[in-house]
This record gives structure tokens, C-alpha cells and sequence, in this order.
């Protein structure tokens, strides 16, 4: 098997963890880890408590000799998985390509006693029509509250959902809405059944009781949706800049203030695409982007074939980067573990990322492992990220 290049070596490893991995791929792993595993001796430079600073490094030296790229590539790893039965040490990789002359070990910058700082959970406020707010995270399982005979509920799992009861025609006039902040992320299912997975420092705003000509709802931020399909009633999201309109589909909507660029993945169906100028339109296939700079309505939608994971790689659990510029990167971060960003300097554009990490981790972990690529430190000081 050829040495394959960073993103091909990415897209093998995601194969094997998700069981799709051919013959010839499971081999390439397994002699992956053996080279790993043959140079288990260089652990013996530092104590238990220091090993997995040393694995990283280590893994950095291997990876210089799988990585064929034209940029100086560095590639850090931390995940477990089991392989014949055995864990041992590999992947989620984060690769940051830059243009210095050559990688030396830098040292770690990151204080161990500065407070921990954990990763986000499940939390969200409903506000309901008449302006009452109910903290989910505090409520208690089963009906929160009643709008015009429809009860809301909080399942075991901690989601919320409509069920109607009673046809009252003030319900389809009546509007709720949910909000994450940031460090927050909650699942909810709609009147009709629609299934919305809403990201940090989102809101989406609904009827309690859909109309029968449209569905519509208001999204800020980022949510993935699972829609229940109903052929005469269509499906509209409208966000800052566009509308998405769909029948049954699977789909996620990135669309923050903060963000340059508004997105729209499709993992199944067929959606179409609308700035809400309307002055571009687009119909997407699953697997493909609907990308657009909001700040000029009047450019064209771009479209372009993704790799879906990565779009929903935060409902699942994990960070998941492709080439991404430093600041975006870290504009996850901030979001997710409700921190602020402080840069040294103006511009880090010349650095970007690729790979996976894990959501569930200390923000410590996650900056150290960026920090082992050798292009920027971090120093930590209340809830604010200050960028070297």
C-alpha cells in the first residue's frame, strides 16, 4: 500500500474506527501502531505522569515519515482504541501547517495550576410566548410547561418535546424559544416531529403548533435537523442571511455572527438554498456545501462536496478540522468551553489545522496539544485564552 498524504491517512483511520475500513487499510493500522509500539522505549525519558507528553512527541516523529505534503506537516495524537483486543495509543490528529523552516520541541506553556477549566454540556432556556423563561438544565423531567394545549416535556434522556393535546387555534400564532449560551448545547423535537440538535451560543424560535400551508422556524447560530417529512408542508429555516427550505432531509446550518462564511451541509435529501436577499439561489445533493460570505449577499452561493463528519462532528462529540485557519479553530473553542480569545497579534492566517479531538476534554488538554505543533503558545488567566 502507498504512503498515503495527511487527509487520506485521516479518512483510513475514520474508516477503521467506524468499522469501514477495507483489508488492505486494517493492515496499513496495524503497522502504523507496530511502529509506534516499536519505539515504546523512549517513554522511559520521563515519569507515568509525563508519558502521554511523550507519546505525542514521539508520534509527531512518526508521522514525518507517513506525511508526504508539500508543507512541513506535524500531526499530534490522542485517542484510544482497541485493536486485537488491546488499547493502544493513536489517533484523532491535529496537523497544523506553517511556514517555518523546521519543528523543534517547544516547551509546554501552559501552567498546571491554572484552574480547569471543563468542556461544555447540556443546557439550554425556553422561553415561551408569554415571556416566562424555564432553565432546562434545572428543570425536572416530564411536563415543564402547557402552551394553548400543547404540553412540553422533558424526556429521560433530558431532551425536550411538543406533544399536542388539544386543536387551539392560538397555538399556531404562539412562538417558543430556546437558547444555548455559550459552554451549552441541548436536542429537542418539534411540533412535527422535526428532530433539531442546537449547538453553543445558538437560539431557534418555532411555533408551538405548525400551520398546515408551512413549517417555518428562526435559527441563530448552528443546529443539525433530522425533519419530518410531510409532502404538501413544506420546511423553512431562516437565519441572518438565508433560508433554507426542505420537505424531509438531514441537514446542518452553521450561519454565527462571528463567522465569515454562512453553511449549509446536506447529509440526506435535497434542500435549496436562498440568501435572503434571494438574489442567489442553489439545490443541493447529499454530500454537498452551500457556502456564502454574508457580508455581500450579492456573490454567489459556492458549492462544493465535503466530507459531512466534519460538519457534524459537534453533535457527536468531537472537534473535527479540515486545512482550518487558527481563528476559527479557536472560535469553536471559546464557544464550547465559554471562554474569551485574546490575540498577541493581528493575524495568524498562515497557520491551519486538521483532525479530531475530543469535546469532552479540558480546555488544558486541548491547547496543549496545539501548543506540541510548535506554532503558537497559550497562557491561560481567569476564562481568557491569551494567544502567543
Amino acid at each position: 500500500m502507498n504512503t498515503p498524504n495527511q487527509k487520506e491517512f485521516d479518512r483510513i483511520v475514520r474508516a477503521y474506527l467506524s468499522g469501514r475500513s477495507t483489508p488492505e487499510q486494517n493492515i496499513f493500522v496495524k503497522q502504523y501502531f507496530d511502529l509506534f509500539t516499536d519505539q515504546i522505549d523512549i517513554l522511559n525519558e520521563t515519569d507515568r505522569n509525563g508519558s502521554n507528553e511523550i507519546r505525542d512527541r514521539l508520534k509527531l516523529k512518526i508521522d514525518q515519515n507517513i506525511t508526504q505534503l508539500d508543507k512541513p506537516t506535524i500531526t499530534l495524537f490522542s485517542k484510544y482504541l482497541t485493536v486485537a483486543a488491546a488499547s493502544i495509543l493513536i489517533l484523532s490528529s491535529i496537523t497544523v501547517y506553517y511556514f517555518y523552516p523546521r519543528y523543534s520541541n517547544p516547551a509546554n506553556n501552559l501552567k498546571e495550576n491554572v484552574a480547569t477549566i471543563g468542556p461544555g454540556s447540556n443546557k439550554a432556556v425556553l422561553t415561551l410566548s408569554n415571556g416566562k423563561q424555564i432553565d432546562l438544565e434545572e428543570a425536572v423531567k416530564g411536563e415543564v410547561a402547557d402552551q394553548f394545549g400543547v404540553d412540553i416535556i422533558k424526556t429521560k434522556d433530558g431532551s425536550i418535546t411538543y406533544q399536542n393535546q388539544n386543536e387551539i387555534v392560538a397555538a399556531n400564532l404562539a412562538t417558543n424559544t430556546i437558547s444555548t449560551p455559550r459552554g451549552g448545547q441541548y436536542q429537542l423535537v418539534l411540533p412535527d416531529g422535526t428532530q433539531v440538535w442546537l449547538n453553543a451560543a445558538s437560539s431557534l424560535t418555532f411555533p408551538v403548533r405548525f400551520n398546515n400551508s408551512q413549517r417555518e422556524v428562526m435559527l441563530q447560530g448552528e443546529a443539525y435537523f433530522e425533519v419530518s417529512k410531510r409532502k404538501n408542508h413544506p420546511f423553512k429555516v431562516v437565519t441572518n442571511h438565508q433560508t433554507v427550505k426542505v420537505l424531509g432531509t438531514h441537514f446542518n446550518i452553521n450561519d454565527y455572527l462571528d463567522e465569515p462564511l454562512s453553511k449549509v451541509t446536506l447529509l440526506e435529501g435535497s434542500v435549496q438554498v436562498a440568501t435572503n436577499a434571494y438574489l442567489n439561489k442553489a439545490t443541493l445533493k447529499p454530500g454537498q456545501q452551500a457556502a456564502v460570505q454574508w457580508r455581500n449577499n450579492t456573490q454567489p452561493i459556492s458549492v462544493s462536496n465535503v466530507d459531512t463528519e466534519e460538519s457534524i462532528a459537534w453533535k457527536n462529540g468531537y472537534f473535527q478540522f479540515d486545512d482550518e485557519p487558527l481563528e476559527s479553530v479557536l472560535r469553536k473553542i471559546s464557544r464550547w468551553y465559554n471562554v474569551d480569545i485574546s490575540y498577541e497579534k493581528d493575524s495568524y492566517d498562515k497557520i491551519s489545522f486538521s483532525g479530531t479531538l475530543s469535546k469532552y476534554s479540558d480546555v488544558k488538554n486541548i491547547l496543549r496539544k496545539i501548543e506540541y505543533t510548535g506554532a503558537v503558545k497559550f497562557n491561560i488567566e481567569g476564562r481568557t485564552i491569551m494567544v502567543k
